[in-house]
């Protein structure tokens, strides 16, 4: 009858020990990261460090109030990595609207990135969030301010959403075209990167 264990067999199962103490903590990671997202670094502030700061400049995109379902998908702020674009706008009387954005955001193992008009900073409390960005419609020359709706936190894979209320005074009359330029300031680009 043949030895079964022989030092050869015991150089294989250490071997394959050593190689599963080394991928499995990693495929876990990456699961974790597959299924979460930018969520996965959010909460882990002993591996990854978190700032946040404001953007520079301001933002147009023409929004076609007369037709609300061709402004889905038109696009705020793209920079190649993270892009800010209308997810849709809701009309609740026939001049008042409120206008979504939605942030998608970008993430590796390494960190991620996403711009927002949400500010995401670490205290005491952890992951704290507030709203930022500021906004105005033009309609021909009259400009009106935008206020706050609400936001989502990062609740998507990779994203976020934020919005406005337009509130559109009375004596103004939409032409056929029905287009306002809204114009977004104070968008803020939060970061995470592995310690």
């Amino acid at each position: 009858m043949k030895k079964f264990l022989n030092l050869n067999t015991l150089y294989i199962v250490a071997f394959i020990i050593a190689l599963g103490a080394f991928f499995i903590p990693w495929a876990v990671t990456l699961y974790k990261f597959q299924t979460l997202g930018i969520h996965s670094f959010t909460n882990d502030i002993e591996s990854y460090h978190n700032i946040a700061h404001p953007l520079d400049g301001e933002y147009t995109i023409e929004i076609d109030l007369n037709h609300l379902e061709n402004n889905e998908g038109k696009v705020l702020f793209d920079d190649g990595e993270n892009q800010i674009y209308v997810s849709k706008v809701i009309a609740h009387h026939p001049k008042e609207f409120e206008l979504f954005f939605r942030s998608n955001g970008n993430a590796s193992l390494g960190g991620a990135s996403i711009v927002s008009g949400v500010e995401y900073i670490h205290n005491i409390d952890g992951l704290t969030s507030e709203f930022k960005a500021k906004a105005e419609a033009t309609y021909r020359d009259d400009t009106f301010k935008l206020s706050p709706s609400e936001y989502s936190g990062i609740n998507y894979n990779n994203a976020d959403e934020f919005g406005f209320y337009l509130d559109l005074p009375n004596d103004i009359v939409l032409d056929d075209e029905g287009m306002v330029v809204v114009a977004v300031t104070n968008l803020y680009l939060n970061l995470w990167a592995k310690k």
